[in-house]
C-alpha cells in the first residue's frame, strides 16, 4: 500500500495530473433537432430592460415560449422582470456575470463569471440556470467549453440571428444563414430593404407599399431550417418591432417555436 502511495505520488509530480482532467466537453450546440419544423426564439438579456416588459407581453399574447440568456448583472438590476420571465414559462440561462469575452480567459475567471451568473439567477427565481450557458458575444474556445461543461453546463451559440441591435436593420448575412431576397433576380449579399424597394419598381396607383418589417421577417424566415436557433437581444427597440411580424411569418411558413431544451436534448 504504501509502495502504491508512493507511486501515485511520483506520477503526480511527474506531471500526470491529466488523469483528473474532465473529460471532453460535448460540442457547442449551433443548432437543435432537425427532426419536425421546430424553431427556438432565444434572448440574450446583458444590462438594459428597456422595452422588455413589451416584449413579454407579446410573448404572452401569441403564446411564444422563449429562452432568455441573462448575465447576473441583469438580475441583479432587474430581479422583478427576472422573475417575471420565470413565472410566465420562459427558460432562463446563464450568460456569465458581466458579458466578458472569456476566449484564453484562466479557469478561475470563467468559474467566477458562471457561479456569480448563476448565484444571481436563484437568488431571483430559485431556479438554477443549468445546463445552458451562452458566452459573451458567442465566442468560445476549447478551454471555454470544458471548464462550462465541468461546471455543468452545455455551451449554446445560434444559427440565425436577427441583427436586432444594428442601428438599422437590412438584409445582411448572419451567422451560418444566406440572405434570400423576395426579387426573383440574382440574390443580392447585402442591401437595404427600403433602397432595395426603390430599386425594383415603385408601387402602382393605390397600390399598398411592402411594409419593410414584413419583408424583413419574410427575408429571416427563409433562413430558418428545422432546428434553427434564432437569437434576439433585449433592450433594442428593433427587436419590439420585429417580434410580431417575425412569429407570425414563422408560423405562417409551418414552424413551431419551441422551448430550447424541447429542441435541442
Amino acid at each position: 500500500m504504501k509502495r502504491l502511495f508512493a507511486c501515485l505520488v511520483l506520477l503526480l509530480a511527474a506531471g500526470c495530473g491529466t488523469l483528473f482532467a474532465p473529460a471532453d466537453a460535448p460540442a457547442t450546440i449551433n443548432h437543435g433537432h432537425w427532426r419536425g419544423r421546430q424553431v427556438m426564439f432565444t434572448f440574450d438579456a446583458k444590462e438594459s430592460d428597456e422595452g422588455a416588459a413589451a416584449l413579454l407581453d407579446k410573448l404572452h399574447y401569441f403564446r411564444v415560449p422563449a429562452a432568455f440568456f441573462v448575465t447576473g448583472q441583469f438580475v441583479e438590476q432587474h430581479p422583478e422582470l427576472t422573475r417575471r420571465i420565470a413565472a410566465e414559462g420562459h427558460e432562463i440561462y446563464n450568460h456569465s456575470y458581466s458579458n466578458p469575452l472569456l476566449l484564453h480567459a484562466p479557469e478561475s475567471r470563467i468559474v467566477e463569471q458562471l457561479r456569480r451568473a448563476d448565484a444571481a439567477i436563484v437568488r431571483a427565481t430559485g431556479r438554477s440556470s443549468k445546463p445552458f450557458f451562452r458566452p459573451g458575444f458567442g465566442e468560445v474556445d476549447e478551454n471555454l467549453r470544458r471548464v462550462a461543461f465541468r461546471e455543468g453546463y452545455r455551451v449554446v451559440r445560434w444559427s440565425v440571428t436577427t441583427d436586432d441591435w444594428k442601428n438599422e436593420l437590412s438584409a445582411r448575412p448572419s451567422t451560418n444563414a444566406t440572405p434570400v431576397s423576395t426579387s426573383n433576380n440574382q440574390r443580392d449579399q447585402n442591401f437595404d430593404w427600403t433602397a432595395k424597394q426603390k430599386q425594383e419598381r415603385m408601387p402602382d396607383k393605390d397600390e399598398k407599399p411592402p411594409d419593410p418589417l414584413q419583408l424583413y421577417a419574410t427575408n429571416m424566415v427563409a433562413r430558418f431550417q428545422s432546428g434553427s436557433i434564432v437569437l434576439f437581444h433585449v433592450g433594442y427597440t428593433n427587436t419590439l418591432q420585429l417580434l410580431e411580424p417575425l412569429i407570425k411569418v414563422t408560423r405562417g411558413a409551418g414552424y413551431q417555436i419551441v422551448p430550447l431544451r424541447a429542441g435541442v436534448e
